[in-house]
């Protein structure tokens, strides 16, 4: 069987970054937790956009294992609860793609 990664892709405009940082910080023992790590992430101004509108959102991909194991990640209990702390703080558009098979 050919494994395939996921990639969670979130696109996001901060309105309040004070407010947002507790919710930053509680996410990186999650995606651990569910296998997933940062791949990257970008505040607005350091993205070089060469096509296109970027609305002035910022940018995190993460990679985890399979596309379960990302749907784990995000109707996680643990998530649930660090997705509250960045209630009202922004807008977020959020992808999960599959990756190419790996040999």
């Amino acid at each position: 069987m050919t494994h395939r990664p996921a990639f969670l892709v979130v696109q996001g405009v901060v309105t309040d970054r004070e407010g947002f940082r507790a919710y930053s910080e509680a996410l990186p023992p999650i995606y651990h937790q569910y296998g997933g790590h940062y791949l990257a992430v970008a505040p607005a101004p350091l993205i070089e956009i060469l096509e296109g509108d970027p609305e002035g959102r910022s940018l995190v991909i993460a990679r985890f294992d399979s596309a379960d194991a990302a749907r784990a990640f995000w109707h996680s209990p643990e998530y649930a609860a660090a997705k509250r702390l960045r209630e009202g703080k922004g807008s977020f558009y959020v992808m999960l793609v599959e990756g190419l098979p790996e040999a």
